[in-house]
């Protein structure tokens, strides 16, 4: 995985949005996140591993994440991450969650993926991580991003958990052979004993009992023929029978209908009758009476609207002279509202004059105490100035003493140049006299190993390469005599009619014979493990060797060094001293100097103090000035209103029209404005009274003229309405003379009936039908039965035999359907029994060959054995650097429990656990495995650039140590390897050539700036 962005919202210390371009990073090879301790630099990588897998290790998932999470000042979070997998394709993952309206709730976490295509970004279904990086989250953690308190977790992992890990990540199940094995043995077993019991079922199954059911089918199929014909001709004659039975009950029950029938026919008749008369009268008077009812109704409601509309002009009339007083009681108090108005104007005048009177008093007193408050001040400035004026003199007159500040600052950086350089040089004398020491020590050490100092690489050497040409002779022979003792051991176990485990042979025609050769295995492996230790022991001294000559080395190196820097020092004394051009001091007296700087820094406190007071008295004047400034513009801004105010007063005295301001002077502004509001609301009742009597007597003159014309309207229509009748009763009465009616309720009586005509004309039509219906019918009836007989008895006896022929005939195919279900069963049993036995025969050859299978692979042993292997070229490409680090002293090494452990070349190459590594060593041996896994674990995925990344603080090294780090990790580039790494060691960020800083402000939270050296 290579990371191209990432972009952090509202995510714990994330405030604002924050983007990290990797891009601009990577390209460096080697990149660092650097900040102080809680700035934001972990919440990055926790960013990356929660929007890829949903998962993190700081919180539960019972630790309410969303809420947790989420910036307490921001309202949403988000996480956008983009990257390219190891096969180029380019993925973005997205994470996005809300606060709701209520602080602590918020929306679930949504996680989306998108994959590049076609110059958009695709939706993708899932967003989890795992198959498009090819790690679990667990082993993302372990190899390619390794947050902080993680970096040791590979290294001390127990034997079983780290091959389950080895296992998942390199796809070790494909060598798990015994248990697919044992699988197959299981499901083969299993096979078997179902086939067994599948056979056992099969015992009575055979062609002989094949044959025997096959007779008894024929025989009684030739049986069921004669029993099928018998029941044809019993079941014809009793099918005649009961239609002859059918048709005398028919006959029955139809005479029974047409005589129910014949008994409706009066009743059918007189309703016929019935309908004739009403549809003759509805058709000759329905209509004229509809017109006489609706004349006499039109005829009364004239007559009560005349009414109506009489009382309605009476009541008009009356409330119109009612008016007319109302108006004329009014009139006087209208024809003088103009002088009332102008007495309201006047009193708003005269209440406008009074209150502007007791402004101008109030005026008066403010304009008297600015005056007297400009005079105060006035006096407090003069006392200012004065002390101001003794201020300055003392000032000047200190300045006059002081010496140039320069001058001093020059001259206390050559006095403590001067001492710098002499300190310098003793220390280079202790230095020196303690490389004497270290350097005999060095030698004589060396000369303790008996090897030349100058060819001792050359004579190890030689040494360890005869030792491992004999080592190599001696194991080759070691493995023939393996290969002979196996061979021996397969040839005593061979058995005819056995399978061969290496060839898979039944005969052996030539079996090995062969000698024991255990005490030769015993004496070639004594001398292997002998040259191994030999081995061990140059290996050792050679170790040894490179530290002492590296040491004696570095100490001449450092001797040479100092040697030149005490040269460059004495020369630097003298081009010091030459330096020194100040007449009225001393080079060699400093004291005089420090006494000169103690008197200079007295007197620089007093003229602090003094120009403290100046500054002091300077303010005071200027906020007295100000004030002074305030009263001045305060006087004329009261002079100014004062001013304003009397022009009002003169200018309403001008305005009164009808009342004096004398008769109001001692009267109070509200007493005025009172009998203002008072007359003024008189005003406005008489203008709005006499205004609505007006319009209500115009109203009520209209309304009388309307009602006129409407009264003699109705009058014309009753006398119309009137005559309109009378001609509708003489037309009625003519229609009942000529229809033989005595009266208009007769008529009215019949009109007056409920019913449906078109619905009971259609029930008698129904009627006639049915009634011709059914006398054809029992004509029909009759015919079918001319001439024949019917008796009960014969019937039930007839029925009665084809009981007995039909059950014989059941019983009969039951036998024959039993017998041939019987037959096919058992047929299709011998054919299923000879499949089960070839399969049987199948599956017991292959459970012997599994049983071979299976004592060839033992348990998951080979798993374990794979899995070793692959720890132990971890541990070699880690020891790489490992050794370098640990300056060829330390070794990771796998011990047979699959868990590290640390060879110790310093003690004769004795392994140890891991547990006793220091803070520091532990540190290197992490990180030399955590890069070798991570390498192991992208190779497979066949990535051009492999990416890693540390969340580790690196305060456990040394600064030699951290060197050696660095130059490790800087060494990765050239590897085309990418690393990042977190910390807050400002030496390593001094020398990474790219990284970013993380701050953490109050207001905007951790904030990302970029850093190029």
């Amino acid at each position: 995985m290579l990371p191209l962005k990432l972009s952090i919202t509202g995510l714990y210390s994330y405030q604002k949005r924050q983007t990290i371009d990797f891009e601009e990073l990577t390209n460096a090879g080697l990149f660092g996140i650097f900040g102080a301790v809680g700035s934001g630099k972990s919440s990055i990588l926790e960013a990356i591993g929660f929007v890829l897998y949903g998962d993190t290790e700081r919180l539960n998932k019972t630790d309410k994440r969303s809420y947790n999470m989420l910036n307490l000042k921001s309202d949403k979070a988000n996480i956008e991450f983009e990257f390219l997998n190891f096969e180029e394709r380019k993925f973005k993952f997205v994470a996005d969650w809300k606060r709701k309206k209520r602080f602590e709730e918020t929306t679930p976490i949504e996680r989306l993926a998108y994959e590049w295509k076609g110059e958009e970004w695709v939706p993708m279904n899932s967003a989890d991580a795992t198959i498009i990086i090819g790690l679990t989250y667990e082993n993302f953690r372990r190899t390619i991003i390794i947050p902080q308190g993680k970096f040791k977790e590979f290294l001390d992992l127990k034997g079983k958990d780290r091959s389950d890990m080895m296992k998942e990540i390199f796809h070790l199940q494909r060598f798990d052979l015994a248990s697919k094995v044992g699988l197959l043995q299981s499901a083969t077993r299993t096979k078997l004993d179902q086939l067994k019991g599948a056979l056992s079922g099969f015992e009575a199954i055979s062609a002989d009992a094949i044959l025997a059911l096959e007779k008894e089918v024929i025989a009684s199929n030739n049986e069921l023929k004669n029993d099928k014909i018998g029941l044809s001709l019993v079941e014809k004659e009793l099918n005649e029978l009961n239609t002859l039975k059918a048709n005398f009950e028919d006959l029955e029950k139809k005479q029974q209908q047409l005589s129910k029938l014949n008994a409706e026919k009066v009743k059918m008749n007189a309703l016929e009758l019935e309908i004739d008369l009403f549809e003759k009268t509805e058709r000759n008077f329905k209509s004229t009476l509809i017109t006489l009812k609706t004349e006499k109704t039109a005829l009364e409601k004239a007559k009560e609207n005349l009414i109506t509309i009489e009382n309605k002009k009476k009541s008009v009339v009356e409330n119109n002279l009612k008016s007319q007083s109302a108006l004329e009681i009014i009139q006087p108090d209208f024809e003088t509202l103009d002088i009332s108005k102008h007495k309201v104007s006047d009193l708003e005048s005269i209440e406008k004059i009074v209150i502007a009177k007791s402004a101008l008093a109030v005026l008066d007193e403010k304009i008297k105490v600015e005056e007297a408050l400009f005079l105060a001040s006035e006096k407090i400035e003069k006392d200012l100035v004065a002390k101001l004026e003794i201020i300055l003199s003392q000032l000047v007159e200190a300045k006059k003493n002081r010496l140039d500040t320069s001058l001093l600052f020059d001259l206390g950086t050559w006095y403590q140049q001067q001492r710098n350089l002499q300190n310098n040089f003793d220390v280079l004398n202790i230095k020196l006299n303690s490389l004497k020491q270290e350097l005999k020590l060095k030698t004589a050490a060396f000369l303790l190993l008996e090897l030349p100092f100058d060819s001792w690489k050359k004579v190890l050497a030689t040494k360890a390469e005869t030792i491992f040409f004999e080592k190599e002779k001696a194991i080759e022979i070691r493995n023939k005599l393996l290969v002979s003792k196996e061979l021996v051991h397969y040839a005593e176990n061979l058995h005819d009619g056995e399978n061969c485990p290496l060839c898979g042979s039944q005969e052996h025609p030539n079996v090995m014979q062969g000698e024991d050769l255990s005490n030769q295995l015993v004496i070639i492996t004594h001398t292997i493990t002998g040259l191994a230790d030999k081995e061990t022991q140059i290996s050792l001294k050679k170790t040894q060797a490179e530290k002492l000559e590296f040491e004696i080395n570095h100490v001449q190196s450092q001797w040479k060094g100092i040697i030149t820097e005490g040269e460059t020092i004495e020369k630097e004394q003298k081009i010091h001293l030459s330096n020194f051009t100040w007449k009225d001091f001393d080079a060699k007296d400093s004291q005089s100097f420090e006494s000169t700087k103690t008197q200079q820094h007295l007197l620089e406190k007093e003229i602090v103090v003094l120009e403290k007071d100046e500054n002091e008295l300077r303010k005071e004047r200027e906020s007295i000035s100000l004030v002074l400034k305030n009263n001045n513009t305060s006087k004329g801004e009261f002079e100014a209103i004062k001013a304003t105010k009397k022009g009002a007063v003169a200018n309403e005295l001008s305005q009164l029209k009808v009342l004096s301001y004398v008769d109001y002077e001692s009267i109070s502004a509200a007493s005025i404005q009172a009998e203002k509001i008072i007359l003024h609301n008189k005003n406005i009742k008489i203008a709005t009274d006499y205004q609505a009597i007006k319009e209500q007597i115009a109203i009520q003159n209209q309304e009388i003229a309307t009602l006129t014309g409407s009264l003699i309207t109705l009058q014309l229509q009753v006398t119309e309405n009137e005559k309109t009748l009378v001609q509708t009763q003489k037309i009625i009465a003519k229609l009942l003379q000529e229809h033989s009616f005595s009266s208009v309720e007769e008529v009215r009586t019949i009109l007056l009936k409920n019913w449906n005509i078109a619905a009971e004309k259609e029930k008698v039509k129904v009627f006639t039908g049915n009634l011709l219906i059914v006398i054809n019918s029992v004509s029909e009836a009759e015919k079918l039965i001319l001439g024949k007989t019917f008796e009960n008895k014969i019937l039930e006896e007839k029925t009665a035999q084809f009981s007995t022929f039909k059950l014989k005939f059941e019983t009969q195919l039951g036998i024959v359907s039993a017998l041939q279900d019987n037959l096919k069963r058992v047929q299709a049993q011998f054919v299923e029994k000879a499949d089960l036995l070839a399969q049987f025969e199948l599956l017991n050859t292959r459970a012997t060959n599994l049983v071979t299978l299976a004592n060839m692979f033992n348990a998951s042993g080979f798993v374990n054995y794979v899995s070793s292997i692959y720890l132990q070229n971890l541990a070699d490409v880690a020891n790489v650097r490992f050794h370098r680090m640990t300056k060829n002293q330390l070794s990771l090494t796998i011990n047979s429990s699959n868990e590290f452990e640390v060879i110790d070349y310093l003690n004769n190459g004795v392994s140890r656990s891991v547990k006793t590594l220091s803070g520091g060593q532990g540190f290197q041996a992490s990180l030399c495995l955590a890069l070798a896994l991570a390498e192991s674990v992208q190779s497979l995925n066949k990535n051009d650039k492999n990416f890693f990344f540390i969340d580790e603080g690196f305060g456990t090294q040394d600064p030699e140590s951290v060197a050696v780090v660095f130059e490790t990790l800087q060494s990765l580039y050239k590897e085309n390897r990418i690393v990042g790494i977190i910390s807050h060691v400002a030496e390593l960020q001094e020398r990474i050539p790219r990284s970013i800083n993380v701050f953490k402000q109050e207001e905007k939270g951790s904030v990302i700036s970029e850093s190029w050296n």
